[in-house]
């Protein structure tokens, strides 16, 4: 029985022009996007990834200018071979080595990078996404105004958030927001990833640590510090070894 996920892939892969793809190998463990290495015709391959459903509006757009951004700002992220509303196809990225070094090295990229994008706003210029859901990045000159309606307050009207949180929890977040110039310092913006945890990181072909399925955004740096690091506990997705996960 031909598996699903590899027939829409190469269906979506042919459609878009890239006729020389003769099989696709799925990725299993992505959290939104169906993906697969697809191999072409002269033995090469590409990463592929698309939705089961129509696309959410300009996801794959977004995702691309993310990792071009990044890019340009001196982080390794895969190239891009096209983007469309139904389909991101990039280049090939490692697995990521599971040593310290690797993690220290990742550690100083992060670093340059929001020490070197300082931004005087807060926010894009435009939405991105986060698997399926949009994030908003309405330009903002208040970094507390800015993370507390739209990285905080902004997802309170969704319905997984909506069925998990009573209304003391609601009344509870909206205090918080309300104390966070007395909780926390002023700091400017900088350009962040958004979407930053440990499947998100992937080595490049020379061994630099390399960024996937970012949303980015001009916002504080502490943004992409709570899940980046060896010692995350979630489980590791299972791929080709050769694969760039979604």
């Amino acid at each position: 029985m031909t598996d699903p996920t590899t027939a829409l892939l190469l269906r979506r892969l042919h459609t878009a022009g890239l006729s020389d793809v003769v099989a696709v190998e799925p990725a299993t463990g992505g959290l939104a996007a169906t993906a697969g290495l697809a191999h072409r015709g002269d033995g090469t391959s590409m990463f592929a990834k698309t939705f089961d459903e129509p696309s959410p509006g300009d996801a794959f757009a977004a995702e691309a200018e993310g990792l071009t951004v990044l890019r340009a700002a001196g982080v390794a992220t895969p190239g891009i071979i096209l983007a469309d509303r139904d389909l991101l196809v990039l280049s090939v990225l490692r697995p990521r080595p599971a040593t310290e070094a690797f993690w220290e090295r990742c550690a100083h990229a992060f670093a340059r990078l929001h020490t070197t994008t300082r931004h005087s706003r807060f926010g894009w210029h435009r939405d991105n996404w986060l698997g399926r859901r949009r994030q908003v990045n309405t330009w903002n000159d208040d970094g507390f105004e800015f993370f507390a309606q739209h990285r905080l307050l902004r997802w309170l009207d969704e319905p997984r958030v909506m069925e998990a949180l009573g209304p003391s929890d609601r009344a509870a977040l909206e205090r918080l927001c309300d104390r966070l110039p007395e909780l926390l310092p002023v700091r400017p913006a900088c350009l962040t990833h958004g979407d930053l945890w440990a499947l998100n990181v992937m080595a490049a072909p020379d061994g630099r640590p390399a960024l996937i399925d970012p949303a980015v955004s001009y916002t504080w740096a502490e943004v992409d510090l709570p899940t980046c690091g060896r010692r995350h506990r979630r489980p590791r997705r299972t791929c080709s070894s050769t694969c760039t996960p979604s």
